[in-house]
């Protein structure tokens, strides 16, 4: 009864080890947003990452629909 809680347990601590180890490592999270400046859209006021905005003009965009 005892070797069997230990194995629980121990099969339970490798597979909570790999999922936490997954989610840092998940290629899914290709584009980093944390840490960008988030800039509203002229047209809308959404407010998208810096690297997403389209700049006309001066003006600042959301999308290439706003733009035009």
């Amino acid at each position: 009864m005892f070797i069997k809680l230990i194995l629980v347990l121990l099969l339970g601590w490798i597979g909570f080890s790999l999922m936490k180890r997954f989610r840092l490592n998940n290629p899914s999270n290709s584009k980093n947003v944390k840490g960008q400046k988030m800039i509203a859209c002229d047209v809308c006021d959404t407010h998208v990452p810096e690297s997403d905005i389209i700049v006309k003009n001066g003006k600042n965009y959301c999308s290439k629909e706003h733009m035009e």
